[in-house]
């Protein structure tokens, strides 16, 4: 005898699948509940080394005061004998004081002297420019810098809590922590 497909079987055919998309929604529904309570409540926790950040800012700062230094440098070599000759310019003639009074003298001479004045001065100036080691002073600058950002990290960014907004309902703490 052969079975005839009966009214009572379609309907558990549909109730499998209806309970097994169901079941699918109510879990993730539940899973979603969860990860947004886990999130929303504990948040991240970052752990950061603040050394890291302070020594990339020194080495950063550093780079740049030596390429500033020695532009400034080339700068003043440049610009110092006019500057010198500009300085040079007052005094039309020279006098040479001594105990009972001053002498004046030529023109000729005042100009000679004034010019072979500036050479010296600029021979002089740009030959200790060429002597100056700027590393004492660039080295200083960059171990000042690295105290200044271990500060500031440690007071701005260090045990602060920060909040990720991922959406509008779901904004994610983000707790800093440093070594």
């Amino acid at each position: 005898m052969k079975k005839t497909p009966s009214a009572q079987t379609e309907p558990l055919k549909n109730g499998f699948w209806s309970g097994l998309c169901l079941g699918v929604f109510c879990s993730l529904f539940l899973a979603t509940v969860l990860v947004y309570t886990y999130l929303s409540g504990g948040g991240f926790r970052i752990q950061l080394d603040r050394d890291q950040p302070a020594l990339f800012i020194r080495d950063q700062l550093k780079t740049e005061v030596f390429s500033e230094f020695h532009l400034f440098l080339e700068q003043l070599k440049l610009e110092l004998p006019a500057a010198l000759k500009r300085a040079f310019q007052d005094p039309e003639s020279l006098f040479i004081p001594y105990e009972d009074g001053a002498v004046s003298l030529p023109r000729e001479m005042g100009a000679a002297a004034r010019e072979q004045f500036q050479r010296l001065a600029v021979a002089t100036v740009l030959e200790y420019l060429q002597r100056v080691d700027l590393t004492p002073y660039i080295e200083e600058i960059g171990q000042e810098a690295l105290a200044k950002a271990r500060q500031v990290f440690s007071q701005e960014v260090a045990g602060k809590t920060y909040f990720y907004e991922v959406y509008p309902l779901l904004a994610i703490p983000v707790h800093v922590a440093t070594e």
